[in-house]
């Protein structure tokens, strides 16, 4: 018997400090995607989502080809395109996710230049000038 109340006991104890209850709803009807722990030893962090976004569906998060953790995030349901935008998508940049966004197809005068990596860093999508009918950077030589 006093085995069996040591045992209750230390599982009971186990039970408040391994486990992570959600923190509380920040907006009323958000779904809690519970932490996930990677092969790796990493723990992704329990948070909180919207269950629906019109036009969306959810992706949950996974582990890509090189280990990196791609979190979970919306993407649209195909065919839901305006018909004058293109889907910009998300990213982790490196502390949040940063939701995508619809960008319109064209800019009278610039040209979309996707988002990307270079030497280690990221470059946001975004919309570069056109001089003379060619990239400013084209143009004019950097220094």
């Amino acid at each position: 018997m006093k085995n069996s109340l040591l045992l209750v006991t230390a599982l009971a104890i186990m039970f408040v400090f391994l486990s992570h209850p959600a923190p509380a709803q920040q907006n009323p009807g958000d779904v809690w995607v519970p932490e996930k722990a990677l092969p790796s030893g990493v723990v992704i962090p329990g948070y909180w989502r919207p269950p629906f976004r019109q036009g969306f569906y959810w992706v949950e998060g996974k582990e890509d080809e090189d280990g990196n953790w791609i979190p979970g995030h919306w993407r649209p349901v195909p065919g839901s395109r305006p018909r004058d935008r293109a889907w910009v998508p998300g990213y982790w940049d490196g502390e949040a996710w940063v939701e995508g966004f619809w960008r319109p197809y064209t800019r009278p005068g610039y040209i979309w230049i996707d988002p990307h990596w270079r030497d280690g860093r990221r470059y946001d999508g975004h919309w570069r000038a056109y001089v003379g009918g060619q990239p400013w950077h084209t143009r004019y030589p950097r220094r």
